[in-house]
């Protein structure tokens, strides 16, 4: 991984934790909303496991920071965002994840041949609801719904194919979401003072 700016924002991703703040490198910020984002990832109805929960929180937050708003930081059970301008909220729900098999179930009890494993499939759904708002007012800034779907079925003995579904459900749902955003545009930190209601920028201090 490189030594660089973007390697540190890397490494800081993936160890992460509650309350995190992350910070884009100055050289890409030409199209960056000039805001700090606090994200709360949680799970609602039909929640699933606490590590997906949790590889998704730390994949969002590398995401936006370096493409998205100023400053990301993960907000902590609280729900305090060290003095956010936005709120990020997002609400996991009706999980799905599930092995189908293309033997019978007896089949599939019976000792046998281990090339067996390649005649099952892993699947992995969740429906996702976020809404990013300002803090000051709680104005709306956007809203997206959508359902990650993802089949997997293993394409060696011994490969983890769960693993590989979940990991390809959180690139599309990381990859949606900044799309949805509209990350990168200056529209985006338009739609954001319009909720705030204040034409000026509010660029924090980095920490």
């Amino acid at each position: 991984m490189s030594g660089g700016p973007f390697g540190l924002t890397a490494r800081l991703a993936l160890s992460a934790c509650a309350g995190a703040v992350f910070f884009v490198p100055g050289a890409a910020a030409k199209d960056i909303a000039p805001f700090h984002m606090a994200l709360a990832v949680r799970w609602g109805a039909g929640a699933g496991s606490d590590a997906f929960l949790d590889d998704l929180s730390r994949s969002l937050a590398a995401t936006l920071a370096t493409g998205c708003f100023a400053t990301v930081s993960i907000a902590p059970s609280d729900g305090s965002g060290h003095g956010a301008d936005l709120d990020f909220e997002v609400v996991l729900s009706n999980v799905v994840d599930e092995t189908r098999f293309d033997d019978s179930v007896a089949g599939t009890m019976q000792p046998g041949e281990p090339t067996k494993e390649l005649g099952r499939t892993t699947h992995f759904e969740v429906t996702v609801d976020a809404r990013l708002s300002a803090r000051v007012n709680g104005a709306l800034v956007h809203h997206k719904h959508l359902v990650a779907n993802v089949s997997r079925r293993p394409i060696y003995v011994g490969e983890d194919a769960q693993a590989t579904a979940r990991a390809e459900a959180i690139d599309n749902i990381v990859r949606d979401l900044s799309r949805a955003l509209g990350c990168g545009k200056a529209k985006l930190a338009q739609k954001v003072r319009e909720a705030i209601g204040d034409a000026g920028q509010t660029t924090p201090e980095p920490r």
